[in-house]
């Protein structure tokens, strides 16, 4: 079989998901599990397709929950389980589906008839008549039971790699093949089986199925299929049952079987139903209630759903409370964050492009390889950058303001943390929602400095509380989580160092060969204070390395802080900042006290777990951000305000500070394979690892804490 160049980069192409873009919206399908609406999507329609891209290139991309729903068939008692994605979702299945429809159409057998474009029902009853007017009388009425349900994935996946070879398009295909569903109060995670009402689904099937039509084709056999419902017809009976009989073995082969109820030989004169015709002798007379109905997605069915979410909406007394328990059920499902839509659509030029996915992982993920399809998305940051902004709430909406004139509105759903910064201003309004919602809002300086945190109070942890406060007074407890984290600080800037070396061809001097030293002598380390002295002993080494590497103009000579006296270290404190309220919030998460940590000392108004934990993140994420920058003249020193008297620090201009939030939240979104679960997530979901590890190492399920040290 000829293998495909089609790549992921076709699918993202601008025109390829604007078309996509404009089918799902003619569709007028409703929202999905996030709660967004069509409208909602379109309003800041470039944006949200460019971020949709930017997920999928940097392999941050992950399918929100399926919404299922029951509706009435049409003309036929029962109801049609449909599972919707949202629209975001829509929008990308449709664009590869775009794409990979040309490629599997040239597969495709002439007895296939649904989900073709340039086919349809008329025409597969055009060929029964033919057939039988040919002297085929004998028909093998099959129908596969609870097809969709049933498609099994690892022999889906196997024919799709049989035509595709992107990776990235078949990971795509096996996130949404396992995705998440919510039904109610239930969730469970596909094992086998298509959603129907995903727009990727009706391709999928029919590539499954072209395996039978196939088998079918080989044996000389005449059959009409449409979807899961098809007919086999033959001259003889004896032709028709050994037909059967190959029929039950091939979906077998395929993990799939007849519905012995809807599956039989006869022949014309006995009549049968097809497609809502029935066939009797040499009439076919459409049924008055046709008994067939493609499970696709319904597009009327779907419109015709309450939009619960739709601000405008206001249903009569009779439905409203069926209304209020589809928003409790559907839309409100549990208090799990994880549920909402990842982005908040602010614009590129005020805000970071990504709003960041991190799944929880609770219990804490065991050491065995994990697909990273098992994870939800978490922790969205919302970002106030330009003073004079003022965030408030409407409805369940948080708005954006400045002079008065409201240019943003987010979905209050979509945000897991706020960051305001400078003299950007938070409403009492939005303020109490968050409080209620648990969002935390960090108020910081326009250069980055804390100024404090707005958190809601919460006793539902203080038995973790408990074990937290009993391992800080364990000193054997405290020194070996101490040596291990600042074991793996050393070690990890010590690997940046030989990177910028080998890659660069960089002088550092003989820093990599003293800090392996300094990592040696740790194992003898008695006590805390012996463990401090190394650790500033390593960072002096490390910084002094650093100083040799980069260009004078930027007056770097070694770490200086509170305030940050050159345009390097001020990037430094920036990134700190930001990655140390990413670890709080993932520590408060957790349900740990981020106060109480063990290698720092517990002191009032200092996050002190936050600072242990930051140790081994502080090269991989913000100093391999900041040197790539300056070392590629991305970040000059012209875009700093240098300090002009003592006491002051350097500061980033606007224009500086943006780009570097931009860059450290793709750092945050790149992925890497995590040296100890071998799970392929980005470095958010590694900073949420560490915290639920430590959780289960506090609480005595996981004997002893393993850092992240990159090699």
């Amino acid at each position: 079989m000829q293998q495909t160049t089609i790549t992921i980069q076709q699918v993202l192409t601008d025109s390829n998901l604007l078309q996509a873009w404009y089918k799902v919206r003619a569709n007028k399908g409703c929202a999905g599990i996030d709660r967004e609406t069509l409208a909602d999507f379109e309003s800041g329609l470039m944006s949200s397709l460019a971020l949709l891209r930017d997920e999928v290139i940097y392999e941050t991309y992950r399918p929100r929950p399926l919404f299922r729903i029951h509706v009435p068939k049409k003309n036929n008692p029962g109801l049609r389980t449909l599972s919707i994605p949202t629209v975001r979702d829509r929008v990308l299945q449709t664009a590869l589906a775009r794409v990979l429809t040309p490629l599997f159409e040239a597969e495709f057998e002439e007895c296939s008839y649904a989900y073709r474009k340039g086919r349809s029902v008329n025409m597969a009853l055009q060929r029964v008549e033919q057939l039988r007017d040919n002297g085929y009388s004998w028909v093998v009425d099959c129908d596969i039971s609870s097809f969709f349900d049933e498609i099994d994935h690892q022999v889906l996946l196997r024919e799709v790699k049989k035509l595709v070879t992107d990776q990235a398009i078949i990971h795509l295909i096996g996130l949404w093949l396992s995705a998440l569903v919510v039904d109610g109060p239930q969730r469970f995670r596909l094992h086998k089986g298509v959603p129907q009402g995903s727009p990727i689904s009706p391709l999928l099937a029919n590539l499954y199925l072209d395996q039978l039509d196939e088998a079918m084709l080989d044996e000389n056999l005449r059959m009409i299929r449409f979807a899961d419902d098809f007919l086999i017809l033959c001259r003889k009976k004896e032709s028709a049952d050994k037909a059967l009989q190959f029929t039950a073995e091939v979906l077998e082969s395929l993990r799939l079987k007849l519905h012995e109820q809807k599956t039989r030989v006869v022949d014309f004169k006995g009549g049968f139903r097809f497609l809502g015709v029935e066939f009797v002798r040499s009439l076919a007379i459409k049924a008055r209630y046709p008994e067939y109905q493609a499970p696709v997605l319904d597009t009327e069915q779907l419109a015709q759903i309450p939009d619960v979410c739709e601000e405008k909406h206001t249903p009569d007394a009779a439905d409203q409370e069926e209304v209020n328990a589809r928003i409790i059920r559907y839309q409100n499902p549990g208090t799990e964050m994880s549920l909402a839509l990842a982005e908040a659509g602010i614009r590129a030029e005020h805000y970071p492009e990504h709003i960041e996915q991190v799944a929880p992982l609770d219990p804490p993920v065991s050491h065995n390889k994990k697909t990273t399809t098992e994870l939800d998305p978490r922790l969205r940051t919302l970002y106030i950058l330009e003073h004079g902004n003022v965030l408030g709430k409407e409805s369940e909406r948080f708005t954006v303001k400045k002079k008065g004139v409201v240019f943003q509105r987010i979905p209050a759903i979509k945000v897991d943390q706020i960051m305001i910064f400078g003299n950007a201003q938070i409403t009492t309004q939005a303020m109490h929602f968050c409080l209620q919602a648990k969002i935390p809002i960090y108020l910081l300086s326009g250069s980055g400095r804390f100024h404090g945190v707005v958190d809601a109070f919460s006793t539902d942890p203080v038995f973790l509380h408990r074990d937290q406060f009993k391992r800080a007074e364990e000193p054997e407890f405290c020194l070996n989580l101490s040596r291990v984290c600042i074991r793996a600080k050393i070690s990890n800037c010590r690997t940046l160092l030989l990177r910028f070396k080998r890659k660069r061809n960089l002088d550092i001097g003989g820093a990599a060969d003293r800090l392996k030293s300094i990592i040696a002598e740790l194992a003898g380390a008695d006590n805390l204070n012996s463990i401090r002295g190394h650790e500033g002993s390593a960072a002096r080494i490390y910084f002094s390395a650093l100083s040799r590497v980069l260009d004078p103009d930027w007056c770097f000579n070694g770490r200086t802080r509170q305030p940050p006296k050159d345009p390097v270290n001020a990037l430094l404190s920036y990134g700190y900042t930001l990655l140390f309220y990413n670890i709080y919030s993932f520590l408060r998460s957790r349900g740990l006290n981020p106060q109480v940590g063990f290698l720092h000392q517990v002191r009032a108004g200092h996050p002190a777990l936050v600072s242990d934990l930051i140790e081994e993140f502080r090269a991989i994420i913000v100093d391999i951000v900041v040197l790539n920058l300056v070392l590629n003249r991305r970040i000059t020193p012209e875009q700093f305000i240098m300090p002009d008297g003592s006491g002051q620090g350097c500061l980033m201009k606007n224009e500086a500070r943006k780009l570097f939030i931009k860059e450290l939240e793709k750092k945050m979104n790149s992925p890497i394979t995590h040296p100890v679960s071998g799970l392929r997530i980005d470095y958010r979901r590694c900073l949420e690892h560490q915290v639920h590890h430590l959780a289960a190492v506090i609480q005595g399920r996981e004997a002893q804490y393993t850092p992240m040290v990159i090699r």
